[in-house]
């Protein structure tokens, strides 16, 4: 290899220069950045950057995650969550096989699928939802990419 690398030209086109695929992602991350939030809500929508194992810290407010755009057919995400006083909710794709784990104190934990997912077939993707929580309720909804979500759940785009 020459340094510095050639520019390409009509000689050499994209000799030295990185292969870019359309579509295709960037490796993920291990480790996701910490989540922290004191008083208020934490809110992650859309395409955002999340790494295999994501850790939160909640202290009074709710934190709510949006998987459906980043969660990649066959891949496994954890999420872990430390809460003293909010509800932690979770929306990810139809066909996706769901854990919920951790406790709670004052609060109940369940997972909840709409009538459009529920047909769906799987797409070998886990998610693994762990939550240590004083105060507060686990909600992880497994929702299609049609149909409008219930209340409750509006936070997320559709």
């Amino acid at each position: 290899m020459t340094f510095p690398p050639p520019l390409p030209g009509p000689q050499t086109p994209g000799e030295g220069l990185p292969e870019i695929v359309p579509g295709a992602l960037p490796a993920r991350r291990e480790r996701g950045d910490a989540l922290v939030g004191i008083m208020g809500e934490i809110v992650r929508t859309g395409r955002w950057e999340v790494g295999r194992r994501t850790v939160a810290y909640q202290l009074m407010g709710n934190l709510k995650l949006d998987l459906r755009d980043v969660l990649v057919p066959g891949e496994t995400l954890e999420v872990e969550a430390y809460v003293l006083m909010g509800d932690v909710r979770v929306l990810v794709p139809g066909g996706t096989d769901v854990q919920v784990r951790g406790a709670t104190l004052m609060g109940d934990g369940r997972t909840e699928s709409d009538a459009f997912s529920a047909d769906l077939p799987p797409t070998g993707s886990r998610v693994v939802v762990t939550v240590w929580s004083l105060m507060g309720n686990v909600r992880v909804r497994t929702a299609g990419a049609e149909g409008k979500l219930p209340r409750g759940w509006r936070w997320a785009r559709v």
